[in-house]
């Protein structure tokens, strides 16, 4: 039986909620939606649960950032509960409001996060995934509106597969945490866009 705090059981959380991250068909539905509550009724079911249950009934844009970075924040919590308590400090630098990433995206490569490895980790795929976030963030800066879809959609395959080629590997639980970071930034702005431009939806 896999013991919480272990490689072993993160990795098998962590599976389990891939299972429920929203399909591309949940995703369409989404941004067919003319509203908010449409997409209530698409994310039912799926991890993208936790950000709607921190909004209230009748959100305002400063609401849904609140809502996003609780969903976060639990996220990270999950992990950190799952994994070995060594990992602790590199996680919560991942949920600290401090830390130089401007989205909920961890600034994986970031000194910051690097001093809050344990001592003695040799795990390569630390690096490599800290290499590969930077460079998708610096690409996703300089991208043209047309080009940012295709970007993240890359991005979001590429963490994937990150992710299954490193079982129980501590690497594999930040591609996951990249991965989750991106379904709430994704929410987020489909729900801020319905509530900023509310006449542009019912025109669409």
């Amino acid at each position: 039986m896999r013991a919480a705090g272990s490689l072993e059981y993160a990795f098998a959380r962590m599976q389990a909620r891939l299972s429920r991250r929203a399909s591309e068909g949940t995703w369409a539905a989404i941004e067919e939606a003319r509203s908010v509550t449409p997409i209530y009724d698409a994310v039912r079911g799926t991890s993208l649960e936790r950000l709607l249950e921190a909004l209230p009934p009748q959100p305002e844009l400063p609401d849904v950032d609140i809502a996003a970075r609780k969903a976060w924040s639990r996220t990270v919590a999950e992990a950190a509960a799952w994994m070995p308590a060594e990992w602790a400090p590199a996680l919560a630098w991942c949920d600290s409001r401090t830390a130089p990433h401007p989205t909920l995206l961890p600034s994986l490569g970031h000194p910051g996060w690097r001093e809050r490895w344990p001592d003695g980790e040799d795990d390569p795929g630390l690096a490599q995934l800290a290499r590969h976030v930077s460079d998708h963030l610096a690409r996703f800066r300089i991208a043209l509106p047309h080009e940012a879809g295709p970007l993240r959609r890359t991005f979001e395959a590429s963490l994937l597969a990150f992710f299954r080629r490193r079982p129980v590997e501590p690497s594999a639980a930040f591609a996951w945490l990249a991965l989750a970071a991106l379904d709430l930034e994704r929410l987020r702005g489909e729900i801020e866009r319905r509530l900023a431009f509310p006449a542009a939806r019912i025109a669409a």
